[in-house]
C-alpha cells in the first residue's frame, strides 16, 4: 500500500507537466490533529488536486481533496487566496475496543483492548494561502473536518482537525 502510494506521489508530481501547461506543484508538511507530508497540483490557479499521507491515532491515512481556489482579495496580486472542497482518505488508525463484562466477586467493569483496523472517510476542506512572491514558498491555514468509518468504533465525526503548514513551490507557470 505505502509502495503503491509513493508510486503515486511520483506520478503526480513529475508526469503531470506532460499534460498540459500552467501547472503549480507544492510539495510540504502540514501539522495538527492529522499531521504528514502534503502535496499539490494548481492547475490555472483554480483548480487543485491535494494529496497527503496523515499520521495521527498511531496509523497513516491516504487522504485525496479536490479543491477551488479564490483569491481573497480581488487584485492583479495572488498572494493570499482561499480554497474550499472536499475528498476522501483510506487507511488504518489505533483505537480501543470497550466491552462490559460481569466478575462475581466485583461485578460489572470495563475491558479495554487495543485494536489496529482500517478506516475510510469523506473529508471536507476550508483554508487559506499565502504564496511568497519573491521565495517559492507557500504557508497555509485549514480547517479539515472528516467523517470516517472504523471496524472498531463504526463511526467518528471529527469537526476539530484544523491546521497550518509550509510547502515549496515548483511548477511551469
Amino acid at each position: 500500500m505505502i509502495k503503491s502510494g509513493l508510486i503515486s506521489i511520483i506520478l503526480l508530481f513529475f508526469i503531470s507537466p506532460l499534460m498540459s501547461q500552467g501547472f503549480e506543484r507544492q510539495i510540504g508538511v502540514r501539522s495538527g490533529y492529522t499531521s504528514g507530508i502534503s502535496g499539490k497540483v494548481i492547475k490555472d490557479d483554480k483548480v487543485a488536486i491535494a494529496g497527503m499521507f496523515g499520521f495521527r491515532q498511531g496509523g497513516m491515512q491516504l487522504v485525496v481533496l479536490l479543491e477551488s481556489y479564490h483569491p481573497l482579495i480581488p487584485s492583479r496580486a495572488q498572494e493570499w487566496r482561499i480554497y474550499f472542497g472536499g475528498g476522501g482518505h483510506v487507511g488504518w488508525v489505533n483505537g480501543y475496543n470497550r466491552v462490559r463484562r460481569w466478575s462475581n466477586s466485583s461485578g460489572y467493569y470495563w475491558e479495554e483492548r487495543r485494536l489496529t483496523g482500517p478506516v475510510f472517510g469523506l473529508d471536507a476542506v476550508f483554508g487559506t494561502e499565502y504564496n511568497f512572491v519573491r521565495v517559492p514558498l507557500a504557508l497555509f491555514a485549514e480547517f479539515k473536518p472528516f467523517v470516517e468509518f472504523q471496524s472498531f468504533k463504526s463511526i467518528k465525526v471529527n469537526f476539530y482537525d484544523f491546521g497550518v503548514g509550509i510547502r515549496y513551490k515548483f511548477g511551469n507557470n
